[in-house]
Parts: structure tokens; sequence; C-alpha cells
């Protein structure tokens, strides 16, 4: 994906942001809701971010987990239809008790995420903005063979605006690790626009499944667009779990920021 992303970048005289229309972009960061609209027909966009996250699992070791570049390219077919792509590269070290910690960091990339979502039902009334994702990961660690870690993913995401500027999201998909298990997802996110350029978030999302705990997390933060197609982000969260029951010798928290950039090939 970085090879992509480089790609992408050094053909940007091929590019325009193609500002003489209205057109305006849409992501599906920040956060972890996908945007229920598709992009418009015949537009590439870029999505990339970073992220810091820390874990603490018992009073003596800590997960810390940096993920470099998580990047989506999406690529609009038609006016209800988008083809997506995405990777992400990532570092993680255990520090512990031990009076020589581990301080190297181990890389890998993450899987390879071929997708599409496909607007199902526009706004009306009491009815909201629909669309439907499936994407497919396939893993890219040899070592690993490609059947493992590979995964597939359904959802369905709802958008529903209350008033020019207070809107509701929520998203409902079933994720299914292969050799492993399954889990539903699910995301609840609301957002108010204090001006035509900033915005901000708040976001409660999960996992369920027979397997696992129930796992619930909370973050927040704002969007800044730059121009209609370019946008910028920053937002943070943590574990709902360690905050509501106050779970000793545990904590999970996280902080990101990232882009957003719409384009169009130059006829």
């Amino acid at each position: 994906m970085r090879y992509i992303l480089f790609l992408i970048l050094m053909s940007s005289p091929y590019f325009s942001l193609a500002q003489e229309d209205s057109i305006q972009i849409n992501t599906d960061r920040p956060g972890f809701s996908d945007y229920p609209k598709t992009i418009p027909k015949g537009y590439f966009q870029l999505e990339a971010g970073f992220s810091f996250e820390s874990e603490t699992v018992n009073q003596n070791d800590k997960i810390q987990l940096i993920n470099w570049n998580n990047t989506l390219l999406k690529y609009g077919i038609t006016s209800a239809w988008e083809l997506r792509l995405s990777q992400s590269y990532q570092s993680d070290r255990l520090l512990g008790a031990d009076p020589n910690p581990q301080l190297n960091w181990e890389s890998n990339s993450g899987p390879l995420v071929v997708g599409t979502k496909i607007n199902l039902l526009r706004e009306s009334d009491l009815i909201p903005q629909t669309a439907i994702l499936v994407e497919y990961g396939i893993n890219t660690n040899g070592s690993d063979g490609l059947q493992n870690n590979s995964f597939y993913r359904i959802q369905l995401s709802s958008k529903y605006q209350l008033n020019p500027e207070w809107y509701l999201m929520g998203n409902l998909g079933y994720d299914e690790f292969f050799n492993d298990f399954g889990r539903i997802r699910f995301t609840l996110n609301t957002g108010y626009s204090i001006n035509e350029k900033l915005s901000i978030y708040a976001e409660i999302y999960g996992f369920r499944s027979e397997f696992l705990t129930p796992s619930n997390y909370f973050d927040g933060g704002f969007t800044y667009l730059i121009n209609p197609k370019f946008q910028l982000d920053v937002h943070a969260g943590f574990d709902l779990v360690q905050q509501v029951n106050n779970v000793e010798n545990y904590q999970q928290s996280f902080v990101s920021m990232g882009l957003g950039y719409l384009f169009k090939i130059q006829k």
C-alpha cells in the first residue's frame, strides 16, 4: 500500500482537485463508522492516517502499537457504486517488568483488503441514507499462509440528518475470521458542524462474539476542511470497560490523526 500511495503522489500532475464543481469530500474517518454514501463516479479518494495505541494488560505488562500508515483508496464506478482497496503497516512491542525490557519494535503489514460499497437508500423523511459494504481481507504475511488471518466483512451503514448541522449515524455488521471466529460489530456516531470547515463527533463502538468477552469503546475528535476536497482529522478513544467498571491493572487508549483527499482524473 505504501507503493500505491507513492505512485499516486508521483502521478499528481495528471489529476485535478476538480474544484469547479460543488462536490464535497465525505470520508470513513475519523472514527470507526463507515459513511453510508459512495464517492462520485470517476473520482478517486485517498484516506490515510497514523495512530498510537497503548494497552496495559496487567500491572507488569504493557503493549504498544503504532499504525504507521492505514491507507484506504476508493474509486467511484457509478454514482451508487465504489470499489475499495486498503492496507496498513504497523509495529508493536511488549514492555514488561523485566529490568531489561524488550524495546525493539516488530513490524508487519496488515491484510490487503478489497471491497465495495453500494448505495441502497437515499435519505427521505424518516428513512435514513443507507449503504451496504462488503470487504475481503487477504493476509500478506507469507509465513502465516494466505488463509490464516484472512477475513470477510459485510455491513449496513445508515445516517440521518437531524438538522443542517447535526447528524446521527450507525453501522451494524458481521466479521468472519477464517480458521478462528466470527463477531458482530456495531457503531453509534453523532456529529455537529461548528462552521463550514470545522466539525466535531463522538462515537460508541464495539464487538460481540460467543467466543470473546464483549468489548465496548468510546472515541471522539474533529475534522477540518482545508478545501471542499481535502480534509484533516484528529481523534482519540479508550476502552469503556476500564472506565465504567474501574478494572484494576487494565487500560487501553489510542490517539490518531489523518487526512482525506478527493480528486478526479482530468479529461
